[in-house]
């Protein structure tokens, strides 16, 4: 299939650059001190250990995504590869699931980092009186909150990568769109809508994350998620072609 030839390609070519395994371990070490801080400030309360571990985990997901799909389209365009790409019969939307998927499982590389590192925690630092109370499930719903953030991440830092010269001026415009995306929806749903639907949390993808740790899962942000993942896909597909479409008028 296309798709895992793409994926085969892009995936090695990422972990090898400078986009892959410095930043995977500069998140990975940012996010277990933030967990150990986490789990310092929570002693003495109800705090759940996959609602502390998902948060931390949270906080680097989009700096991680924003330097994997920088390389993107920025890079190919850097060396020349892009039109090289548009000359090719593979059609846009496999390019562009390609680099998705590439940066996709860079992400998912370090949410398996982050859970060996709580298994450590778990099996042999943490004492044994230490009251810290936590479920395998509730490790699973944070997982899978925490995919569906990653994937939403990457997909809108290819598509940023399609307009940018600059994998630096990639990144930080990803970044800053990842931080600041989510409150600005939902100030827009919290305007545009009212009665009981104008509960919005205002740190919704971090919200989502403690909630379905702890159980709850708000199928809104899930399928919104999910949903803005396929749009900026599709989006980036688009663009793809209309840049194809000048070079080939060129």
């Amino acid at each position: 299939m296309i798709f895992f030839t793409l994926l085969r390609r892009e995936f090695p070519q990422l972990v090898r650059s400078g986009h892959g395994i410095v930043p995977i371990f500069l998140s990975l070490a940012g996010a277990n001190a933030l967990l150990v801080s986490f789990l310092m400030k929570a002693e003495g309360t109800t705090e759940t250990l996959p609602s502390l571990w998902g948060l931390a985990v949270a906080f680097g997901l989009p700096f991680l995504a924003a330097v994997a799909a920088s390389r993107g389209f920025t890079q190919d365009r850097e060396n020349g590869m892009l039109r090289l790409m548009f000359s090719t019969p593979v059609r846009a939307r496999w390019w562009v699931l390609g680099k998705v998927g590439a940066a996709w499982m860079l992400c998912l590389f370090y949410l398996l980092g982050m859970a060996t590192s709580c298994y450590v925690l778990l099996r042999w630092l943490l004492p044994e009186d230490a009251q810290l109370s936590y479920s395998w499930t509730g490790f699973l719903f944070a997982g899978g909150a925490l995919m569906l953030q990653a994937l939403l991440w990457c997909s809108l830092g290819t598509f940023v990568s399609l307009f940018s010269r600059s994998s630096a001026s990639t990144f930080l415009f990803a970044l800053v769109s990842c931080l600041f995306a989510p409150p600005l929806v939902v100030f827009a749903l919290t305007t545009l809508t009212t009665g009981s639907m104008t509960q919005w949390p205002w740190f919704p993808l971090q919200t989502m994350v403690y909630d379905c740790a702890s159980g709850l899962i708000d199928v809104r942000l899930a399928v919104g998620c999910l949903t803005g993942s396929l749009v900026l896909i599709y989006a980036s597909g688009m663009v793809f072609d209309a840049l194809r479409l000048c070079a080939t008028e060129r």
